[in-house]
């Protein structure tokens, strides 16, 4: 799965849920290959500090859910959800540079 680099800032509500969505599901799939490479023990900042491909993968993952997570606090404010509600006063920041005519 390729992990989106779109800045947060500039998503709706709806569309950070649907990500986080996707990411479960990426999350669930790489933990698999975790246990299939035999590294089901390993605690996830051990895995985080090492260098190989399903490492970095998880590093990826990581780093994403935390930018979306990040964002969803600034939104909410403190005690925020693990998903943003999709009314109203939860839309985009930013406008999305890269959808301007």
């Amino acid at each position: 799965m390729k992990i989106s680099q779109r800045d947060p800032a500039t998503m709706t509500a709806g569309q950070i849920n649907r990500e986080l969505d996707k990411l479960d599901a990426y999350a669930s799939a790489l933990n698999d290959k975790f246990i299939e490479a035999g590294r089901g023990q390993e605690k996830i900042w051990e895995s985080l500090k090492k260098d190989d491909p399903l490492s970095q993968q998880l590093k990826a993952l990581t780093h994403r859910r935390w930018a979306l997570r990040r964002e969803i606090e600034i939104r909410y404010g403190p005690g925020a959800p693990w998903r943003l509600p999709t009314g109203r006063g939860f839309g985009a920041r930013h406008k999305d540079a890269g959808l301007s005519i």
